[in-house]
């Protein structure tokens, strides 16, 4: 069913399309019920599954083998497990064939099966555990391992949100930040004083973010990664680099009348210029990390053996990344572009590794592995970028610590990779390169949407136990106090467009989402970092009771919340487990909604295919004004001399602003959010969806020439910030 109510079907054509990108040959429908019996039979071949996740509370007391055995021959093996617990220590347990119970039999190729049940161990604690089998006998020797992760029920609440206490934050795109200090663009040292400003001076309990992840070179989107597991260093301190103190020669470069131009220039500039800010800043770390490895490296310094630590703690996940990073430089330069190495690897094409000479493609090739062992200092140089922006941002966090906040930093988590970026060529065994994350048409996009992201396989993520899965989560909890899964429907289903299709064309594929929640329970309690899952759109009242259920708080939008008649939704009907806000970075501003600045840009933009479909939106957003106006009004919130008819209150007031978030700030919801945009009275949106002309991601927030370090001086700000501080209970404060 549509959001229209519609019954959707999939045609005959799409499903095959669809099953041939999930590896299921289906070119007929013979064809399509042979190869899902083949793959249903393959389940019998693995002696155990894969993984196995259960909760702490209710562990199972069995767990199922499988035996190419009939049952006559069972009386003659033995099996016998062990699981090691991550923690260390092992349980073991064994049992004679005879007494196994028979769950099930099949035949596979002509040989019998059987699956039978054995004793799940006991007392097993939270964590990665692995549990060996083995079964020996006349016609058997076999030994196989399965992955055993044990969760909790829920996702981690902040003591600090307990019962009835409610705190509230505020969110901002950092790229945008105006600063007097960056390099054109917002970045860590801006956070760290904005985070500080924003707990000590407004009383805010927490600072959200866009996605940190890195982009691939030309992209801008936060929400199109090149990978979920490292991040973007064009958000890097360049100053506040310790190799920077060391480096007297770039210091003056940076000192000098005609750089310090190019800086003001970029500041000033209302949109973000990225080509510029990124030739600067690559510059400068290759520069900083020449003094790195001649202060350092080469002396065996103390800082010299804590990055070797922190390479080999992340691994082979964080040499992939550097590799590839390599490659991507390599292959500009070889296509003619980006040269220059202080250039980073801006402009190394528009399809990424899925255009690179086939013998670079995967990163166990061969060729890969020359490469690797030719470049190690390129590789560290990577390494060294991703280590700066760890330890950054484990300063912004504690710098939120020193402001009193209760949870601090709250970063946003993308829900696909970009298909040519560092993780789709990485892990692409796990990731489905030839259909797209998107939407089915919807009234916010009546053709559909595609994202252009790959999303996981949901079966061979599922072979590799769930390990880039629950790296993904870890990484992006690290130095925070709350994530939020954009897009959070993708826990349970996600909306695939094989390549060459349209968005209607598309269907849901299902994730085992009782598993993930899990894993994402496990790490969020052990990060001690809570979990909003954004759960708009078409999102199921059973998903969306299922991931409260779980812990994530729901992600509540006034401009959503609307009865059936088209009233605003009172603040006491806003559930307690949620983060409500007014918008979100997709939609309008609270004062362009006002003005229907949204439909002028879409108008503008050529989005609209219909004129019916603008009319529609012009008349909807009228009847949606006055609803919020009669919505003020019964909550006696309503400004002094306000007009009570929308069409008499030509722009929206910052008096009427302050009203809409008292509504807000007066649900029972445990978070309530506060966007910059709003605070500062801003009336461009961050991003229009869509292909187009918008400046999406570019836009900076706030009034023109100035800073940061100026709006504390805004009274619409010290008002707006009052009203947080007021209506909200000071329990989410930290004593």
């Amino acid at each position: 069913m549509d959001e229209g109510g519609v019954r959707r079907v999939v045609n005959d054509q799409s499903l095959i399309r669809m099953l041939a990108v999930l590896g299921v040959r289906a070119d007929t429908p013979e064809q399509a019920r042979m190869s899902l019996r083949e793959s249903r039979l393959g389940r019998w071949r693995e002696m155990v599954d894969p993984v196995m996740v259960v909760r702490a509370g209710r562990l199972p007391s069995t767990f199922t083998v499988r035996l190419p055995l009939a049952a006559d021959q069972l009386s003659q093996i033995k099996l016998v497990w062990s699981l090691r617990k991550e923690q260390g220590g092992i349980s073991t347990g064994h049992c004679s064939g005879g007494r196994l119970k028979i769950l099930d039999k099949a035949t596979v190729a002509g040989v019998s099966h059987c699956e039978v049940a054995l004793p799940f161990p006991g007392k097993v604690p939270l964590g990665y555990h692995s549990l060996t089998v083995e079964a020996s006998g006349p016609s058997i020797a076999k030994r196989t391992a399965m992955r055993v992760v044990v969760a909790p029920d829920q996702c981690y609440l902040h003591p600090a949100l307990m019962d009835s206490r409610r705190a509230w934050g505020l969110t901002i795109q950092l790229y945008g930040l105006r600063s007097s200090k960056n390099w054109g663009i917002g970045d860590f040292r801006d956070l760290q004083e904005v985070m500080q400003w924003a707990g000590a001076d407004l009383g805010a309990d927490l600072l959200g973010v866009n996605p940190l992840h890195a982009l691939p070179p030309g992209q801008v989107s936060p929400y199109s990664p090149s990978s979920r597991l490292f991040h973007h260093p064009l958000y890097l301190d360049i100053e506040g680099i310790p190799e920077f103190q060391q480096a007297p020669s770039l210091q003056a470069m940076v000192k000098s009348r005609n750089f310090q131009a190019k800086l003001d220039s970029l500041r000033r500039n209302p949109l973000v210029q990225y080509a510029a800010v990124e030739q600067l800043k690559w510059s400068a770390l290759n520069a900083l990390f020449r003094v790195f490895q001649r202060r350092h490296v080469a002396r065996r310094t103390d800082r010299a053996a804590a990055f070797h630590r922190f390479v080999r703690a992340e691994g082979e996940a964080l040499e992939r990344f550097a590799l590839f990073r390599t490659l991507e430089e390599r292959m500009s330069r070889r296509k003619g572009k980006g040269k220059d190495k202080g250039k980073g690897s801006s402009g190394s094409g528009q399809r990424g590794w899925t255009a690179w000479p086939k013998a670079y493609r995967h990163p166990d090739s061969p060729a890969v592995q020359r490469v690797a062992a030719r470049s190690l200092s390129r590789v560290q140089f990577y390494q060294y970028v991703e280590w700066q922006c760890r330890m950054q941002l484990a300063e912004v966090q504690a710098a939120a610590r020193r402001a009193g906040m209760a949870i601090g930093l709250y970063q946003d988590m993308a829900v696909g990779i970009d298909p040519h970026g560092a993780d789709a060529w990485a892990f692409q065994d796990q990731l489905v390169s030839n259909a797209s994350i998107g939407t089915p048409p919807e009234l916010f996009s009546p053709g559909g949407q595609r994202w252009n992201l790959a999303p996981f396989h949901p079966e061979r993520i599922r072979t590799d136990g769930y390990r880039l899965f629950a790296d993904c989560y870890r990484r992006t909890m690290q130095a925070s106090g709350l994530i939020r899964i954009d897009h959070a429907m993708g826990l349970f289903r996600l909306f695939w467009i094989p390549d060459g299709l349209d968005p209607a064309q598309g269907t849901y594929v299902r994730y085992p989402s009782e598993d993930f929640l899990g894993i994402l329970a496990l790490e969020s309690l052990r990060q001690r970092v809570m979990v909003i899952g954004e759960d708009l759109g078409t999102v199921t009242p059973a998903i969306r009771a299922r991931l409260m259920a779980g812990g994530l708080l729901s992600y509540r939008l006034l401009l959503f919340e609307q009865t059936a008649k088209g009233r605003f939704a009172k603040p006491s009907r806003f559930p307690i487990q949620a983060a409500a806000a007014v918008a979100t970075h997709d939609l309008p501003t609270l004062r362009g909604f006002w003005i229907g600045r949204d439909i002028e840009w879409k108008t503008r933009l050529k989005l609209y295919a219909k004129s019916q479909w603008r009319e529609r939106d012009v008349a909807t957003r009228e009847r949606d004004k006055q609803a919020l106006l009669d919505a003020l009004a019964r909550e006696r919130l309503l400004p002094a001399g306000c007009p009570r008819t929308a069409d008499a209150v030509p722009v929206m007031s910052d008096e009427l602003c302050r009203a809409v978030y008292a509504y807000v700030a007066r649900t029972p919801s445990r978070l309530v959010l506060l966007s910059l945009e709003d605070l500062l009275g801003d009336i461009e949106t961050p991003n229009v969806p869509g292909d187009h002309a918008y400046p999406s991601w570019r836009i900076k927030t706030g009034p023109s020439e100035s800073s940061w370090e100026d709006w504390e001086t805004l009274d619409r700000v010290r008002q707006l910030a009052a009203i947080m501080r007021a209506r909200r209970k000071p329990g989410g404060r930290r004593t």
